[in-house]
């Protein structure tokens, strides 16, 4: 879905006949899939979506006895009047036109019985401009990643919800606990916090885009029932989407990695899973795993040959673990 822009002017004399078209003989801007014809007035809109449509027109004078009348109509049957019970002067009208099938046509056209005769008076006799209103921001890639992690998160506590998990974060300090839930706030639409109850019975509270790693405790396996958010397609453009993209291009499942994740953490393992916005490092049977967050990736190491040109080697178990206070 793009930005679409146009804007027509007419400069030259003459006039309009009934039910005839207004011909604009200038574009002075267009933007995006759509279309104008100089010699018909018609214009072709070729993405659905709703416009916004503003008009003008100077007249000189005319035969029709009551004023002038002008309509816009398109292929989806709107008819939008503007009107004025003066014979010579400026008329002008505004339309909002929603184009569900296309291509679609719209063009303004002299509604009366009568001829109008463009003012002589002024440069720019006529002028008409549209833009489209409903354009959608874009994706925001880091904003999926952090909604990915929210996706994994309630999974993961309805799995893992009687183990002591430990929470790693940019910062230097861990937190462990056993999860509780995620919590949203009144009014919002998604969770922002993590809330697990550590040793003494006291509340951690963590928000959920400051997490970095999340270890679900000794003895884990992963979950084959996990379910990821599926990306965008296409991606937007981005540098979150390339970075993400790039990740999970290069590290193919199985590959053995270590990590960089902040400035005392570092986790090593294979490739389990590998999702826009969330790594998984385990081994081949998914014990133990580790669940990182793709934005805090600050390093990737990998021994040999790269990934893209190696295969995994299957006979050999990896060591899942996490490293603290890392030089």
């Amino acid at each position: 879905m793009g930005n679409i822009a146009l804007q027509i002017e007419r400069t030259l004399l003459g006039n309009i006949g009934p039910s005839e078209n207004v011909i604009f003989d200038l574009v002075s801007h267009s933007t995006g899939d759509i279309d104008y014809d100089n010699t018909t007035g018609v214009i072709t809109f070729n993405e659905a979506g709703r416009y916004v449509v503003n008009w003008f027109v100077v007249t000189q004078s005319s035969s029709y006895a009551n004023g002038v009348v002008l309509v816009l109509t398109s292929s989806e049957g709107d008819l939008i009047t503007g009107n004025s019970n003066m014979k010579s002067g400026q008329v002008m009208g505004i339309g909002i036109i929603e184009i569900t099938t296309v291509p679609a046509t719209l063009s303004l056209i002299n509604a009366a019985t009568g001829n109008y005769y463009y003012s002589d008076q002024i440069p720019i006799k006529a002028s008409l401009a549209v833009t489209r209103d409903d354009i959608t921001e874009p994706a925001n890639m880091y904003c999926f990643a952090v909604d990915q992690l929210i996706n994994i998160l309630s999974q993961m506590i309805t799995t893992y919800g009687t183990n002591t998990w430990t929470i790693y974060s940019e910062s230097l300090a861990s937190y462990s606990g056993v999860p509780l839930d995620l919590y949203t706030a009144p009014g919002a639409q998604k969770p922002g916090l993590l809330r697990l109850m550590d040793a003494n019975n006291d509340f951690e509270i963590i928000p959920i885009e400051n997490i970095t790693v999340i270890y679900p405790g000794d003895g884990t396996v992963y979950n084959p029932g996990f379910t990821y958010l599926t990306p965008p397609d296409p991606l937007p453009v981005s540098c979150y989407s390339d970075l993400f993209a790039a990740i999970q291009s290069y590290l193919t499942i199985g590959t053995p990695v270590e990590m960089r994740l902040g400035p005392t953490i570092s986790a090593s393992g294979d490739v389990y899973r590998n999702e826009f916005g969330v790594v998984v490092l385990s081994d081949a049977d998914g014990n133990t795993p580790i669940f990182i967050a793709s934005p805090k990736i600050l390093r990737i190491f990998i021994t040999g040959t790269p990934p893209v040109l190696k295969q995994p080697d299957g006979s050999k178990k990896p060591k899942v673990e996490i490293i603290k206070n890392i030089s």
